[in-house]
């Protein structure tokens, strides 16, 4: 995947390796750049599941709510997993880079 690939595409460690590694440099300032700008990208499904998850609740609170909030809760519930499962590959990819150059 690249730094401006599909935010809700799954990416996995051997991507976010090779994306931090096509930067062509070990400068630690180069790595964390390129990281930050693959984060930037893969980041938002979670903030965006944390804001469903919380419309979900408003939504429940209504009359004609609990099946609507149900199901925008479930997908808020995907959306952070898959966010946080893409920062966490981000993260993994960027130690292994450090760790061995």
């Amino acid at each position: 995947m690249s730094g401006t690939g599909h935010p809700l595409a799954p990416l996995d460690r051997e991507s976010a390796v090779a994306f931090l590694r096509a930067a062509g440099s070990q400068d630690p300032d180069v790595l964390r750049a390129r990281r930050d700008q693959l984060v930037r990208t893969v980041r938002w499904p979670k903030a965006a599941g944390v804001a469903l998850a919380t419309l979900a609740v408003l939504t429940c609170l209504t009359r004609a709510g609990p099946a609507a909030g149900l199901a925008i809760a479930l997908a808020g519930w995907w959306l952070w997993r898959r966010g946080a499962r893409n920062v966490a590959a981000v993260e993994a990819g960027y130690a292994e880079v450090v760790r061995n150059p």
